[in-house]
């Protein structure tokens, strides 16, 4: 338990008010999921402070991208950042191939959604239609499709859906992942320097590389089974609570601890 936090930075740091009430939000639910790929992150780096620079630039990156295509959702034209060009690129020539609706592009970007029995806030990326189906997209800028995605976009389809009448509601939930990387022309080893160093994976690790110029990816999936997911979810944060209990117990109005 995060007993280091004062009651209050846990507040912010955790949930959100919405009215008179405090909740959790709900990637900050999903956290309690392990995460193994991150223990071996930080098991290859030089020092913890190396892991954590490297960890703030791949984030600023991934922010600048996902901003970038979040207005390109709203029917912008933003000026793109040089460094992101190849995912940008990369990201317009996928929605070229698909029919995209965001049919209030003010409030259905980073809409933000609270489900009023289980509890629970947040903001999803993008409600948007596909190909004819209303569906959330969650924009993604990492290396994989991780585990936590699943249960984050059922906590939004939830939430969504159960606030508005059914002939309204979404139908499927979207990854959308969008990254970039150099490929060695000589044994295929693919560079990624978004974190402000040249990372090296897959490959001949003795070739001497030569690597492409920065291709641009997409990896778009529809994550099915969303009763085992969000059932799922709601059993992290059952287990989230537990946790937290010594927090949660000083906070008005939490209805598990009153």
């Amino acid at each position: 338990m995060n007993n280091w936090l004062s009651l209050e930075e846990f507040k912010r740091k955790y949930g959100h008010m919405v009215r008179d009430l405090w909740v959790p939000r709900v990637t900050a639910i999903t956290e309690i999921i392990a995460k193994p790929g991150l223990l071996r992150y930080y098991a290859a780096q030089e020092n913890f402070a190396a892991a954590q620079r490297k960890l703030r630039n791949s984030a600023n990156w991934g922010t600048l991208t996902h901003q970038t295509i979040e207005e390109i959702l709203k029917g912008r034209k933003p000026e793109i950042h040089p460094k992101i060009l190849p995912s940008i690129e990369a990201f317009l020539e996928w929605k070229s191939q698909h029919q995209i609706v965001v049919l209030d592009p003010e409030h259905d970007i980073e809409k933000f959604v609270f489900h009023p029995e289980q509890l629970y806030a947040g903001r999803m990326d993008a409600l948007v239609e596909i190909d004819g189906v209303l569906g959330i997209l969650d924009i993604k800028t990492g290396t994989g499709i991780w585990e936590e995605y699943f249960l984050q976009t059922a906590a939004y389809l939830e939430a969504y859906n159960n606030l508005v009448p059914e002939k309204e509601r979404a139908k499927t939930r979207w990854i959308i992942r969008v990254d970039q990387y150099q490929e060695c022309l000589i044994c295929g080893a693919k560079r990624r320097e978004k974190s402000g160093e040249g990372v090296i994976k897959g490959g001949n690790p003795f070739c001497q590389h030569q690597f492409s110029e920065p291709k641009g990816f997409v990896e778009f999936r529809e994550l099915p089974d969303f009763e085992n997911d969000i059932s799922a979810f709601l059993h992290a944060k059952n287990l989230w609570e537990w946790y937290h209990r010594e927090y949660l117990k000083q906070i008005k109005n939490y209805p598990k601890f009153k």
